[in-house]
């Protein structure tokens, strides 16, 4: 199961990765052509556009599976870890709610536009924010597994690794001075 979901996160890397090498060839192609020809492609800008939005969404998926995103585990250390787990439940229930919320949004705004053209490409606008619906059902299995591994007990140290390097430096740091 674990290969099938490294799989699945390896494309999402490369889908993200193709929207940004998309987004160059477009805008710098756009340039291009209106300096050099004073013309350019009409959807470049739409496209370019839409690309940056599922680009953005796919990349947090992606930092929220590897726990990147910014934390604040300091004040999360000075509890004991029956505390730390108790509170990363509950961040993780908060989380949850968030994304079911912003499901709820995204589900309601994509209806919304999914008659909506857009002006340059032709394309239903709820394509772009269907990117929304992709990103709240995976944040949300995401999560849930995350939850499951603190209630379990699976996640024991909560701190970060950037958490770790600051603190490594820290104390070289105190070592020199010493």
């Amino acid at each position: 199961m674990q290969k099938i979901i490294d799989g699945l996160f390896y494309l999402l890397k490369l889908f993200a990765a193709s929207c940004l090498a998309v987004m160059i060839v477009l805008v710098f192609g756009n340039v291009v052509l209106r300096y050099l020809f004073n013309s350019g492609i009409s959807i470049s800008e739409e496209v370019s556009s839409w690309c940056l939005t599922w680009m953005t969404y796919t990349a947090g998926l992606i930092a929220l599976r590897n726990h990147g995103h910014l934390g604040f585990d300091s004040v999360l250390k000075m509890f004991p870890p029956v505390a730390q787990r108790f509170f990363l439940a509950i961040a993780n229930l908060l989380m949850i709610a968030i994304m079911l919320m912003f499901l709820q949004g995204s589900w309601l705004q994509t209806k919304i536009n999914l008659g909506n053209m857009a002006p340059a490409s032709g394309i239903s606008t709820g394509a772009l924010y269907g990117v929304g619906i992709v990103f709240s059902v995976v944040a949300i299995l995401i999560l849930l597994g995350d939850l499951y591994a603190v209630v379990t007990g699976r996640i024991i140290d909560t701190t970060s690794s950037e958490a770790k390097e600051a603190l490594a430096e820290v104390a070289a740091h105190d070592n020199k001075l010493d």
